[in-house]
């Protein structure tokens, strides 16, 4: 067995090294590429701030403004997507699995659309409902603002309104309820009522 991972290990071993001569030639290829550009001299610099400062449509920056900034960062992984998909447990009889999976690769996107299929033919597929309640008497006044799991809007404005009053706000409760249907679409910090 160590005979046979020797080799291997020198192929890594070989492998990497290419690799690092490799990183190791590209830096060197910047660092010369940024000695030959050309820069301009003190004088054509100067001219290039003054022609600057004097563009009406593009002053500078202030202090102010400069410290307002933020590193750019790309966030790693894959970018969030609105129709996410939530991991769960649930427990089903071994047939219906075993039927599932006999079906191959793909299986459970296709347990996922046939709990769709059922939900849809029976009108029970529900929806996201941005909410937000808003004073009778001074509409831009706003009282709160939910995320509601429902199968309409007006479920959705009747949850709100049962739930505001659960929770002893009579007054929001007589307030108007406008809903937005949001699909997939995610909404962070908000109160979820189901």
């Amino acid at each position: 067995m160590k005979a046979a991972t020797k080799p291997m290990e020198a192929a890594q071993a070989a492998a990497q090294t290419d690799q690092q001569r490799e990183d190791a030639r590209r830096a060197e290829a910047r660092r010369q590429k940024m000695h030959t550009a050309i820069r301009p001299t003190a004088d054509e610099d100067a001219a290039i701030t003054a022609a600057a400062l004097t563009d009406p449509d593009n002053p500078p920056l202030t202090d102010a403004e400069l410290a307002q900034f933020k590193p750019a960062r790309r966030p790693r992984g894959r970018p969030a997507q609105d129709a996410t998909k939530v991991p769960t447990t649930m427990r089903l009889d071994s047939l219906v699995v075993d039927s599932f999976k006999a079906t191959g690769d793909g299986w459970q996107t296709r347990v996922n659309a046939a709990l769709q299929e059922y939900l849809a033919e029976r009108n029970l597929l529900a929806h996201r409902y941005h909410a937000t309640v808003h004073r009778r008497e001074k509409e831009t006044e706003q009282l709160g603002e939910f995320l509601v799991v429902a199968t309409d809007d007006g479920q959705a404005r009747e949850k709100v309104k049962h739930h505001l009053l659960e929770h002893g706000q009579a007054e929001a409760a007589r307030g108007y309820v406008y809903t937005v249907d949001v699909g997939n679409a995610r909404m962070a910090d908000l109160e979820v009522i189901y």
